[in-house]
């Protein structure tokens, strides 16, 4: 009996013992793969910090999109406010107030997308100057670094007509924000009728706002392609996004709001 006893008890300590050990070799293979991951990513970082930036500039053409957007709703409601006024003004008030909300907090998107893509090429071009002084032959050297400089200009072009075309924004969406202003003070037939010119010349500098968004998203969109690891990219054609600052820069003029 008292064999027995020992027999039993002999046979669940090492079993204890080996479950343990499992345990143990699992945990120890779950830090060994993650460390290696970690390696493996911290390696593979310069490329990685490439598709970031790409992709953060993708966003940000897609939140210029939603902006220009955001504007073509903002003028919808304003014109029907003005030139298709019903019985009673407050719903349709009520819409272009809300659609103004929503253009102000596009607007907000789009700025803080581009604070993100401004920052993350920040970080990849002073990476990418890390690793170009650890390259020991002078003739790559060279060339990485040559190449940095032209992506560096390009991106440099971008986010300077961005800040362009904020510039521009900014007053026609205060533009806005004062006829709204005003119809809430005087929200009636001749109130409306008052504000008929300004809403019209709303309209006339919100179309030449949206043409220069139009072209930035499309540059912030090429920009972005052009730091991606995904796919070839053709070389932009001549007048491309260097040789057409002169141009843009008039189209961000002409968008001034007109007096």
């Amino acid at each position: 009996m008292f064999q027995d006893f020992v027999f039993v008890n002999n046979c669940a300590m090492p079993t204890k013992v080996s479950k343990n050990q499992q345990a143990f070799g699992s945990v120890s293979q779950a830090f060994i793969c993650t460390a290696m991951t970690l390696i493996m990513c911290s390696c593979a970082s310069p490329y990685r910090q490439g598709d970031s930036t790409s992709a953060s500039l993708h966003n940000a053409a897609m939140e210029i999109r939603a902006e220009s957007g955001a504007i073509d709703v903002t003028l919808a409601s304003l014109d029907n406010l003005v030139n298709n006024p019903g019985p009673d003004l407050k719903p349709q008030f009520a819409r272009y107030s809300h659609s103004l909300d929503r253009l102000v907090a596009a607007s907000k998107r789009a700025e803080k997308s581009a604070e993100v893509a401004k920052q993350r090429s920040a970080d990849f071009f002073e990476s990418w100057d890390k690793r170009a002084a650890d390259i020991k032959f002078e003739a790559v050297r060279e060339q990485s670094v040559s190449r940095k400089t032209q992506v560096s200009n390009e991106f440099n072009t971008v986010n300077d007509r961005y800040r362009e075309n904020q510039s521009v924004i900014e007053p026609l969406i205060s533009y806005f924000q004062d006829i709204r202003t005003a119809l809430s003070t005087d929200l009636t037939v001749g109130g409306i009728q008052s504000v008929k010119t300004l809403a019209d010349n709303a309209a006339k500098n919100a179309q030449k706002v949206q043409t220069a968004l139009a072209r930035l998203s499309d540059e912030l969109s090429d920009s972005g392609m052009r730091m991606s690891s995904v796919g070839p990219r053709e070389q932009p054609a001549q007048g491309g996004v260097v040789d057409s600052t002169e141009t843009h820069q008039q189209q961000v003029q002409s968008s001034t709001l007109n007096p």
